[in-house]
C-alpha cells in the first residue's frame, strides 16, 4: 500500500498524531522519552558489568548511586540484604549534598518486623515485612512522624523525606533482599518502572557475589583443612599428573607447591621416567577399594601411603588420593638397632683372632728378607688383616651412639676444613676441585666433626667415581671435576652439593646405595658403610641425604639440613653418630 498523504506518512514513521503547530515539540517529547530509555537500558548494561563478584555490597551501592541519579531524583538509597539466621543488614547511602555523602550499617531481625494494621498506614517495620513476606513492591508515599520505627527515619522526616519505594530483590522467587529510595519529591509509576528493572539486574548480581563468597570461603576452609594435615596429602589424576598438595608434601619433597604440580608421580616419588610396574593408582581405581603400600621414596625415604580412590557422581574414575606417612625412623631404627646389635657382637667376635693375625704378620715381615718367596705372601696376609680391620672399625661407628655437644656452626666453614684435610689426596690425582659457596649461607644446629665425616666420605666418593671413569678410558681429553656448593633456601634449609663428573651410578641401584655393606664400587674399594654412617649422621641433624646421578656423567649428593627454630629446639642435647673418619 502506497501512502500519499505526507501528514499520514510521518505519523506513521513517528508514532505521533499531532497537527502541524504542534508537531514539533510533540517530535521533541518523543526523542526526550527515547533518549531516557536508552539511558535506562544503558545504566542497566553497565550495572551488569560494573559489579564485580568480588565487591562489598557498600562498593556495590557506591558504584549504583551515581548511574540511577542520573535519572531517578532521591536523596537516600538503602540496600537490604537478608542474612542467614533470620537477620537483615541495612546499608544506607545519604546523597544529600548539604550534608555531605555519608554510607552507614544497621542490623534488623526478621522477627521484630511488624505485620501491617488494616486501615492504617504503614511503618517502616510494616513495610518491609509487606516486601518480604508478599514479594512485592511497595509504593510509600507519605512518612510522618507517626510511621517511623528507627531514629535514622526520623531525622529523614526532619530533613523533608516524604517518599519511598521499596522492590524485593527475588532470585527464584525468593527475596535475597530490598532495594529502598526515599526522596523530598515524589515518585512516579516511570520511577517505579525503572527502579524495578534495577533491582532485577541487582538481584542476579547480588546472588553471583553471594555465591562467589560462599565458594571462596568453603575453598579457604578446604586448604586451611588441607593444609593443616601434617601428613603428606597428594591428588593425582587419571594421568597420573599430580593436581593438588598440601603443606607437609611440599615440605617433604623440598619443593614449591608450582613446582610440584603438574609432574607425574612416578617421576616425583621415585625418580622414574616410566609408570611404576605395579601401580598402586591402577589397583585402587579398578578394585575401587583402599589400598597401603610401603615404600621407600627417591629420597631414600619411608613412606607408608593409602591410596583412595576418587569417582564422579556417575561412579566415573576421577583420581587417587594420596595419604603418606614419613616412617623412615621408625622402620630405620628397627632395622639399625637390629643390625648394630648383630655388628657389635660380630665385630668383638672376629677383632681378637684379626688382631693376632695382623700383629704376627708384621712380626713375620720384620724377620722375613724381601728376597724370600714368602716375603709376599705374609704382606698379603698383613694388608688383608688391617683390612678387616677397618671394617670392623666401621661396624663398630654403625653400631655406636657416641654424644657430643650441637653448637651453631656455619657449613661453609665446614667445607673448607674437610677440603682442607683431603684437597692433596684429591687433586694429586689429576682432579680439580671448584668451590661454589652462598657467602649469605645461615647457620645452622650441628656437631662439626659428624658433618666434616660426612663431607669427607661424600667428596672420598666423588674422587673413586672419577677415578673408575678415568681409569677405563684413558683416552678421554675431559678432566676430572668436582664441585662443592653451598645454598640455602631463607627459614627452610641450608645444603652443600658434592658434584662429580664420575661413572655415575645406575637408576636401580640408587634406591639401594644407603643401606649398609651395599657398594657400587668395584672389589676391594669399598666395605658398603660410609653412606649408611652418613645417612645416620645427617638423620640425626633432623635432615637427609639426596642422590642423583647420571650413568657416564655423574653424580650429585646433596646434604640438607633444616634451620627452623623448631628443629633446632629439638636437636640440642641429643647426639649423633661417631666422629671417626670414614673409609
Amino acid at each position: 500500500m502506497v501512502i500519499k498523504n505526507r501528514k499520514m506518512l510521518i505519523e506513521k514513521l513517528t508514532g505521533i498524531h499531532s497537527s502541524k503547530k504542534s508537531y514539533y515539540v510533540e517530535l521533541k517529547k518523543k526523542m526526550a522519552e527515547v533518549s531516557q530509555r536508552n539511558t535506562q537500558l544503558e545504566i542497566i548494561n553497565q550495572l551488569a558489568k560494573n559489579i564485580g563478584i568480588n565487591m562489598s555490597f557498600q562498593e556495590i551501592i557506591e558504584n549504583l548511586i551515581p548511574k540511577l541519579q542520573t535519572l531517578v531524583n532521591f536523596n537516600i538509597l538503602s540496600l537490604y540484604i537478608v542474612l542467614k539466621g533470620g537477620l537483615i543488614k541495612r546499608t544506607v547511602f545519604s546523597a544529600d549534598e548539604s550534608n555531605g555523602k555519608k554510607i552507614h550499617e544497621t542490623f534488623i531481625q526478621n522477627s521484630d518486623l511488624q505485620k501491617p494494621l488494616k486501615g492504617k498506614d504503614m511503618n517502616v517495620n510494616a513495610a518491609l515485612w509487606y516486601v518480604l513476606n508478599e514479594k512485592k513492591p511497595l509504593f510509600h508515599r507519605n512518612i510522618s512522624l507517626k510511621g517511623c520505627s528507627f531514629p535514622e527515619d526520623v531525622e529523614l522526616v526532619k530533613q523533608g523525606i516524604t517518599s519511598k519505594i521499596l522492590i524485593p530483590l527475588l532470585v527464584k522467587d525468593k527475596v535475597t533482599g530490598i532495594v529502598e529510595v526515599a526522596g523530598r519529591q515524589a515518585f512516579n509509576e516511570n520511577d517505579l518502572l525503572f527502579l524495578q528493572q534495577v533491582a532485577d539486574q541487582l538481584a542476579v548480581c547480588l546472588e553471583n557475589v553471594s555465591l562467589y563468597n560462599e565458594v571462596w570461603q568453603r575453598k579457604q576452609e578446604w586448604e586451611i583443612t588441607f593444609s593443616a594435615v601434617t601428613d603428606l596429602l597428594v591428588f593425582i589424576n587419571l594421568n597420573y599428573e599430580i593436581q593438588r598438595v598440601n603443606k607437609a608434601a611440599a615440605d617433604f619433597f623440598t619443593l614449591s607447591e608450582d613446582e610440584i604440580l603438574g609432574q607425574k608421580c612416578y617421576r616425583l616419588f621415585y625418580g622414574r621416567e616410566s609408570k611404576c610396574n605395579p601401580c598402586l593408582a591402577d589397583q585402587v581405581l579398578k578394585n575401587k577399594k583402599t589400598a597401603y603400600q610401603q615404600t621407600r621414596t627417591r629420597y631414600n625415604r619411608v613412606l607408608d601411603i593409602f591410596a583412595y580412590p576418587a569417582f564422579t557422581e556417575k561412579e566415573e574414575p576421577y583420581g587417587v588420593t594420596y595419604y603418606g606417612k614419613d616412617v623412615t625412623s621408625f622402620v630405620d631404627s628397627i632395622k639399625l638397632v637390629s643390625l648394630g646389635e648383630m655388628s657389635a657382637g660380630v665385630a668383638h667376635e672376629l677383632n681378637s683372632p684379626l688382631t693376632a693375625i695382623v700383629g704376627n704378620s708384621q712380626l713375620l715381615l720384620r724377620e722375613t728378607d724381601e728376597s724370600s718367596p714368602h716375603y709376599q705372601l705374609i704382606k698379603d696376609i698383613a694388608a688383608c688383616g688391617v683390612r678387616c680391620q677397618r671394617i670392623i672399625q666401621n661396624l663398630l661407628t654403625f653400631s655406636r651412639q657416641d654424644e657430643f655437644s650441637f653448637e651453631e656452626i656455619d657449613l661453609n666453614q665446614i667445607v673448607e676444613k674437610s677440603l682442607g684435610l683431603i684437597a692433596y689426596q684429591i687433586e694429586k690425582n689429576k682432579i680439580d676441585i671448584v668451590q661454589e659457596l652462598s657467602p649469605s649461607l645461615p647457620t645452622v644446629l650441628g656437631n662439626p666433626q659428624g658433618l666434616e665425616q660426612i663431607l669427607i666420605n661424600l667428596l672420598l666418593n666423588a674422587k673413586d667415581a672419577i677415578e673408575e671413569k678415568y681409569m677405563d678410558n684413558n683416552d678421554s681429553q675431559e678432566k676430572g671435576k668436582i664441585i662443592v656448593r653451598t645454598r640455602a633456601q631463607p627459614g627452610k634449609f641450608v645444603a652443600v652439593d658434592v658434584i662429580d663428573n664420575g661413572c655415575g651410578i645406575e637408576p636401580e641401584k640408587i634406591p639401594s646405595i644407603f643401606n649398609p655393606f651395599f657398594t657400587s664400587k668395584k672389589v676391594g674399594k669399598g666395605t658398603g658403610m660410609g653412606l649408611s654412617v652418613s645417612l645416620g649422621i645427617a638423620q640425626s641433624h633432623k635432615g637427609f641425604i639426596n642422590a642423583e646421578s647420571t650413568p657416564g656423567q655423574g653424580s650429585i649428593f646433596s646434604l640438607i639440613l633444616p634451620v627452623s627454630a623448631s628443629v633446632s629446639e629439638e636437636l640440642v642435647g641429643e647426639t649423633v653418630g661417631s666422629t671417626n673418619k670414614p673409609n
